[in-house]
């Protein structure tokens, strides 16, 4: 009989299916977890380039040198180049920087610069951020240098007959230096000493030059003044010119006056200086005197018009006015007598004054004494002794009064009178 035959398990389906999911839930996590490590620590950013000729995917991006990401793709994008910059976070770049591809030598691998950092307070670049052609730059190829520098040659190179500029230059040159070795010799020398004694006094030629630099800066500054002052001048100098005519004897009179004060002096030296060492001493005088003379230019004008107040023309005599000031105030003048006595029941004498007796002294109250006459008060001066100030205040005839009717009944009485002048 034939060997047991051997029984086949189903298949677990239903495991491969939970150990098939695992994986993949593993596998969507890791790359999950190493996208958003890329995203926090690189952001992204698109520069526009006219070339990118030797600029390649993974080469350097740097800011002051320092590496700070990569070249992640260089697409074409019509006359453009577009490179999309893969930049780490840590280094912050100015939200306005510029990019300049770097060729350090011709066949050295190029790398991006990004300029300038970002500096406190200024704005970063942030994700999905694009550099315009505006702020971008590309080296000059070799190829164009050699193109340029053929042009150079073919303009200055011959053409058929003609020698070409580059050939006549020459020849000139050395005609005009023909035997003039020595000189042009000497004068090489004399500009090595000359330079040789600016670098010498560097120092003092560069210290004129800022002088120099500050001057022209507040000439600058004052061009608005400078033009008034030249109008002013030429104001000046044309009146000067219109007036010559009285301008020259004016000179010549005071030319002549001048010697006569010299010789003036020259006869009077000696009086003139005596007087003017008692001049010296009646000024010291004056110095020492200072708070005397303060104090009576300070009081004479006051007695000045004190005097002028009670002085009267018509009497030729001075006179003066009563005055009853604590009339004013009674109250002040018996109540605050009270208080000034300075005691213990002053203050309680005073309020009790205040209250009792302040309605009666009210009712004294008073300016000026109640009188119908005063016989301080006389004629002051007469007509004939007043000056006015202006001619106008000068009345030019009696005034008149008007003439009121009388009454002669009730209804005279009750209407109002018009009067007559």
């Amino acid at each position: 009989m034939m060997g047991a035959l051997r029984v086949r398990k189903p298949v677990n389906w239903r495991r491969i299916g939970v150990v098939g999911g695992s994986v993949v839930g593993a596998a969507i996590v890791v790359v999950s977890g190493y996208l958003a490590v890329q995203h926090l620590r690189y952001y992204n950013v698109t520069a526009y380039f006219t070339s990118t000729t030797g600029l390649y995917v993974g080469d350097d991006v740097r800011v002051v040198g320092v590496d700070v990401g990569r070249v992640t793709e260089i697409a074409p994008q019509g006359d453009r180049m577009r490179v999309e910059l893969k930049l780490a976070r840590e280094v912050p770049v100015a939200e306005d920087a510029k990019a300049v591809i770097v060729a350090q030598s011709l066949v050295s691998a190029r790398f991006v610069q990004l300029t300038p950092a970002v500096t406190d307070g200024a704005d970063a670049l942030n994700d999905g951020a694009e550099i315009g052609l505006d702020r971008t730059a590309v080296p000059v190829e070799w190829d164009q240098i050699k193109e340029q520098l053929g042009r150079a040659a073919d303009a200055l190179g011959p053409d058929g007959d003609d020698r070409g500029p580059a050939a006549n230059f020459l020849d000139g040159a050395g005609s005009a230096l023909a035997g003039n070795g020595e000189a042009l010799g000497r004068s090489v020398t004399e500009l090595s000493e000359a330079m040789s004694t600016l670098d010498e006094g560097g120092a003092d030629l560069f210290g004129t030059i800022r002088g120099l630099q500050t001057f022209t800066t507040a000439l600058a500054a004052s061009d608005e003044q400078i033009v008034q002052f030249q109008g002013r001048l030429a104001n000046v100098s044309s009146v000067l010119a219109e007036s010559r005519t009285q301008l020259a004897p004016a000179l010549a009179d005071l030319d002549a006056a001048v010697i006569d004060v010299q010789r003036f002096v020259e006869q009077n030296r000696t009086g003139l200086t005596e007087q003017i060492a008692k001049l010296a001493d009646v000024s010291q005088v004056l110095v020492d005197k200072r708070a005397g003379l303060e104090k009576v230019l300070h009081l004479a004008p006051t007695a000045l018009s004190n005097y002028y107040n009670v002085y009267r023309p018509a009497q030729g005599a001075m006179v003066g006015v009563p005055a009853f000031q604590n009339v004013g105030n009674p109250i002040d003048l018996i109540c605050g007598g009270i208080a000034g006595l300075a005691n213990d029941t002053s203050k309680k004498g005073a309020d009790l004054c205040i209250e009792y007796l302040g309605p009666l002294l009210n009712t004294i109250k008073a300016n000026y004494p109640d009188l119908s006459i005063n016989p301080t008060r006389a004629l002051g001066a007469l007509p004939d002794q007043l000056v006015y100030s202006e001619p106008d205040l000068e009345p030019t005839g009696a005034l008149s009064f008007p003439t009121v009717p009388v009454a002669s009944d009730l209804t005279g009485l009750l209407m109002p009178s018009t009067g007559s002048r």
